[in-house]
């Protein structure tokens, strides 16, 4: 699961190192997005950092549905797992029409070490 919290900067993902990462959006402003759009959400260490930390794609860990939650975001805990922890850095999730891209969900994450292995 995925925790977020609202602060004066923006939203904070909390993602677990080790254990399956999911969220849930219901994009209100188009209710069916199982055709016609494309999703892609990756995170960074910084805005201008070259290399991703996770980079998803709808065809791979992004689900776009018709009904209520419309997209579903998932990593695998052997993904997480892979992930340098404790650490942190910067996110968005964008869908994609045709030409046209929007930035539905942006902030900052957090990954919180595993201690259990």
């Amino acid at each position: 699961m995925a925790s977020f919290r609202l602060t004066e900067t923006g939203n904070v993902m909390t993602i677990q190192q080790g254990a399956t990462f999911s969220l849930s959006v219901n994009y209100a402003a188009v209710a069916n997005l199982s055709s016609g759009y494309t999703a892609r959400m990756q995170g960074r260490t910084t805005h201008d950092a070259s290399a991703t930390v996770f980079s998803l794609t709808s065809s791979d860990g992004i689900t776009l549905g018709s009904s209520s939650p419309n997209i579903v975001v998932t990593m695998a805990a052997t993904a997480t797992d892979d992930f340098d922890a404790p650490s942190s850095g910067v996110y968005d999730l964008e869908l994609v029409q045709g030409s046209n891209v929007y930035r539905i969900l942006e902030g900052s994450f957090e990954i919180t070490p595993e201690v259990t292995r």
